[in-house]
């Protein structure tokens, strides 16, 4: 872009309502066309002093006139395109997404503090949802982000001459501003999920430890009442003793059933969804330039918290299909309990796999987050993973 000086500069809004409050109508009338901005509104003539009303309103023409002009020329040597980018910068900081993003972001600050003070679980539940509401809203502010990125980008690349260099170095600044407003908004909000995150994690991860070492006897009742089913059914075979074989079999059926339920209710329960959202905070902080210094000397504690929950999860679904086939009675769809086994590597292909999918967006060449930045993270996690002391799969016995 040329570096030349370019006309004076264009009178702010805010200036020019004080020149119409303030100047005689011959002094606003000698006002060229080219320094007036844009989009002057017509209620400015109503609070005109009556004396210069008609000056205002020509002021206002001649204005609407000379930038419709200008818009075309430029529509005409640059195209839509950068003339789009231009009306863009016009807009940056009113948006509706960005304005509802820091409205419940502010929210969940109050919460956050609230929950600091008191960790409750309520409290801790009140910030998960909340999270969950901003979770949603982070495809749309993104693509805004990538958006503006690549407007200023676009401008940037144009060689313009001096008459128009001041008008494009603007709107290159409020395209950029506006970048950095949205780049804060999503840093602040990625410290305090993966704080909430490695907390959850921590949380389950006790929870699990406690309730494994009350399950580990109900296993052992449940292994031996199996072994007594299976000879139960061995009698059964011998028609003399075949009633006493089908009550004593009805029996032994009932109190695994019973002693299955027992040990379902003391079960953690981990969703794949719950596994994608904690990912994604850690994925999210350490990838976003403004985050990944403050976060990554504590990253390793929600890293190993993460290998050992996902662990856990395709050991649960490994589980429940083995308790389905040693156990034919109980009442559980074996589609339904063997659908999300996986193996932990594969659950981490899949979910880079689909990040990609679904960022394309806020990941590019002149994004913060570049493509290579998304593919080191995942060889960085996959090769933490399997070196994890804690990544042991429960054999299958």
């Amino acid at each position: 872009m040329s570096s030349k000086a370019g006309p004076q500069p264009v009178i702010p809004m805010a200036v020019f309502r004080k020149m119409v409050a303030q100047l005689p109508a011959e002094q606003l009338s000698r006002l060229p066309p080219e320094k007036l901005p844009e989009n002057i509104p017509l209620d400015l003539v109503d609070e005109a002093p009556y004396y210069s009303r008609r000056a205002v309103e020509g002021l206002i023409l001649s204005a609407n006139a000379y930038h419709l002009e200008r818009r075309l020329n430029i529509q005409d040597q640059y195209g839509p395109e950068v003339m789009g980018a231009l009306d863009k910068s016009q807009v940056v900081g009113n948006t509706a997404n960005v304005k509802i993003f820091w409205q419940k972001l502010e929210d969940l600050r109050q919460m956050y503090e609230q929950w600091r003070k008191d960790p409750s679980p309520q409290n801790l539940d009140r910030l998960g949802n909340q999270i969950r509401t901003l979770n949603a809203l982070l495809l749309d502010v993104r693509a805004e982000n990538a958006d503006t990125t690549r407007s200023a980008q676009l401008l940037r690349e144009q060689a313009c001459g001096p008459e128009l260099a001041s008008m494009f170095q603007q709107a290159i600044e409020r395209l950029h501003e506006h970048s950095e407003r949205i780049e804060n908004l999503l840093a602040r909000y990625f410290r305090i999920r993966i704080t909430v995150a490695q907390h959850e994690m921590q949380v389950r991860l006790k929870q699990i430890n406690t309730l494994d070492r009350q399950a580990e006897n109900l296993r052992e009742q449940m292994e031996d009442l199996r072994t007594q089913l299976e000879d139960s059914q061995t009698l059964w075979r011998r028609a003399v003793k075949r009633l006493h074989a089908d009550q004593q079999a009805e029996h032994l059926q009932s109190r695994i059933m019973a002693l299955a339920g027992e040990l379902r209710s003391r079960e953690v329960s981990i969703s794949e969804n719950q596994l994608t959202q904690w990912l994604d905070a850690l994925v999210d902080a350490a990838l976003h330039p403004l985050t990944r210094p403050s976060v990554s000397s504590h990253m390793g504690d929600g890293r190993m918290a993460l290998y050992s929950l996902l662990s856990r999860y395709c050991q649960q679904q490994e589980d429940s299909a083995r308790q389905i086939a040693r156990n034919p009675f109980l009442q559980v769809d074996p589609a339904q309990a063997i659908r999300f086994v996986l193996l932990s590597e594969q659950f981490i292909l899949d979910y880079f796999r689909k990040k990609r999918n679904e960022t394309t967006a806020w990941i590019s060449d002149v994004a913060q987050v570049k493509s290579e930045d998304l593919d080191g993270l995942e060889r960085e996690i996959l090769s933490e993973l399997k070196r994890s002391s804690r990544f042991k799969r429960k054999p299958s016995g």
